[in-house]
């Protein structure tokens, strides 16, 4: 083969993926993520130093948003499904969070702090799910496959962990508002200026608002359904201490915010590998035995934080995160995928987000804020035993048995 046809070859290929939509959905996703690789470590942090706020304070705000967030994700997700070009309400979601988390930044005293950050994080909370229903629709036709676009963003993710945690150091954790702000900036002008058209035919005849929420209730009364929806949201729930109070339980250890930012990368880059492999992983691996694996070293990764460990054993504690999270993570969406209608595909997404980083990790980070001021890391233990009791719920749930599949289940 000549050196201008090989030119021409690799040319071709470079340019149909930067016109994938697997790709390009990457993009906006990313550009949350690096907000968030932020502010899932700092934001307490920075509520602590800045506004001057209690654990239980803390936990609060953090909790506030995911705690309401089992109503009002799945009526976005709804609202969201009746949509004949799904693009526009990521934009409106995007929008809408950036503007509402700047007025969060400027508040001052708990009230406002809480009533804002209500609302900032309400809206925020809405967007992943809308973006990675469009990457797993975006793998099903193009070349970039959802493993590969969840990995791009983790990686971005270590980019907010790892940057946003230098700068902190150098220059105190304000920075963390300007980090959050110009990432969640850049994600809403991608949203205009990256995406490919996301439409839908059905749209019309999808039945309207009021019968989309029906039917995703009536999926819930499916045997088996429920105690597969609760079990794996608790595995996930269980982050909770970790998320809200592991930068607090650190610095007590006398670690800077600078190794901090490195050990939560760390654990995000173990998973962006995992991630990238996904495409094999799946091959081999079904989405119930991720979903038990990732329980299964949930409990003992948390079960090792609660004794407040240092040095060298943090690193393989937090290579488990590929586990924990995105093992439990992938398993729990490719079985909502499959099992839920196109017409409430959004809704069925939303409806687990919701339950897993919304109701039950709201409660958890609520008592996390308790047992941080109370016991410290061994609040970490109570977060084992949600572990222990969202696996048993799994297992018994035999993958949400009575439930008819509406997708193949060799849909990757």
């Amino acid at each position: 083969m000549s050196n201008s046809s090989h030119t021409a070859r690799v040319g071709g290929v470079a340019r149909a993926l930067a016109d994938d939509p697997g790709l390009r959905i990457a993009l906006v996703m990313s550009a949350v993520t690096c907000a968030w690789g932020a502010t899932l470590p700092f934001l307490s942090r920075w509520l602590e130093a800045e506004r001057g706020l209690s654990g239980a304070e803390i936990g609060a705000i953090l909790s506030s948003a995911q705690l309401a967030r089992i109503v009002i994700g799945p009526a976005i997700a709804a609202w969201a499904d009746g949509a004949r070009d799904r693009r526009w309400p990521i934009r409106i979601a995007l929008i809408a969070s950036t503007l509402a988390f700047a007025v969060f930044f400027a508040a001052e005293g708990f009230w406002a702090l809480f009533a804002t950050g209500f609302i900032a994080s309400t809206l925020s909370q809405a967007i992943m799910p809308l973006v990675e229903g469009a990457a797993l629709r975006a793998g099903e036709t193009g070349r970039v496959p959802y493993g590969v676009s969840r990995a791009l963003a983790s990686s971005a993710f270590i980019i907010g962990n790892v940057g946003g945690g230098l700068l902190i150091s150098l220059h105190g954790v304000d920075v963390l508002v300007a980090w959050t702000m110009a990432s969640l900036g850049l994600a809403a002008l991608f949203s205009f200026t990256a995406l490919k058209p996301d439409v839908w035919t059905g749209a019309a005849e999808s039945g309207g608002f009021r019968m989309r929420v029906r039917a995703g209730l009536t999926l819930l009364r499916a045997p088996g359904f429920a105690r597969l929806l609760v079990g794996v949201s608790l595995i996930q729930a269980a982050h909770a201490f970790y998320y809200g109070f592991s930068v607090l339980v650190w610095r007590n250890q006398e670690i800077s915010a600078t190794w901090v930012g490195l050990l939560w990368a760390f654990g995000v880059g173990v998973e962006v590998v995992f991630l990238a492999l996904l495409p094999q992983i799946e091959k081999r691996v079904s989405p119930e035995a991720m979903i038990v694996a990732g329980g299964a070293v949930s409990i003992l990764r948390w079960t090792v934080f609660a004794f407040a460990p240092v040095g060298w054993i943090l690193w393989p504690l937090q290579a488990l995160h590929a586990l924990t999270f995105a093992a439990t993570h992938v398993g729990a969406l490719r079985l909502m995928f499959r099992i839920a209608p196109e017409a409430i595909s959004g809704f069925t997404q939303t409806l687990y987000a919701a339950l897993a980083s919304g109701l039950l990790m709201g409660l958890a980070t609520l008592a996390s804020g308790f047992l941080y001021d109370r016991f410290g890391a061994g609040g970490y233990a109570a977060m084992a035993l949600m572990c222990a009791i969202g696996l048993a719920l799994t297992l018994s749930a035999r993958g949400g048995a009575g439930v008819q599949p509406a997708r193949s289940s060799a849909s990757k």
